[in-house]
């Protein structure tokens, strides 16, 4: 009898010696995967607006996924301008190669009810605009062109509203071959 309780008990012992093994394990390898992340939060007595970026390196004319977060904490819906497809847009840019967005001329207007919105975008790294014959080229079929390998810092499009949505700060990108 104390020959089986004893086996019983080593049994037990390391049961939870895997246990705790395996969530540790666990634990470890999601830190390392969150930690290839990036974010950055703006607040504002009215919103709070917050950027997060699933990788901070990748090769150019790729995307990364992104998540924008937008608190509104009025009591209000409040008015918007921007239009679906060009709010919410994180494109890189540097002092060498400035890709300032583009923001489309038509006005579309929409509305925010309080509460948190999540949108999932990506981080483009692609020249905003091409040429057919300049630079940056368009290629065949005419598609924006890759961005030069190098460092360069997320600019967000947001929605134009009153008041106003704060942005984050830019977060650094490099881009690789």
């Amino acid at each position: 009898m104390k020959v089986l309780r004893e086996r019983r008990h080593a049994r037990t012992a390391v049961g939870a010696v895997s246990v705790v093994a395996l969530v540790l394990g666990l634990l470890t390898s999601r830190a390392s995967a969150a930690s290839t992340g990036q974010s950055d939060a703006a607040t504002s007595k009215d919103w709070t607006v917050t950027v997060w970026v699933a990788r901070t390196s990748t090769r150019a004319g790729t995307t990364i996924p992104a998540t924008v977060t937008v608190d509104n904490r009025t009591s209000r819906r409040i008015s918007f301008s921007g239009c679906p497809g060009t709010i919410y847009e994180l494109i890189l840019g540097n002092a060498k190669v400035p890709n300032s967005p583009v923001i489309a001329t038509v006005l579309c207007l929409g509305k925010m009810t309080p509460g948190i919105h999540v949108f999932h975008t990506k981080v483009e790294s692609t020249y905003q605009v091409c040429v057919v014959r300049g630079t940056p080229p368009c290629g065949n079929p005419p598609k924006p062109s890759p961005l030069p390998t190098g460092t360069y810092h997320t600019q967000i499009v947001l929605p134009d509203a009153k008041p106003s949505l704060p942005t984050p700060r830019p977060l650094t990108i490099t881009l690789t071959t």
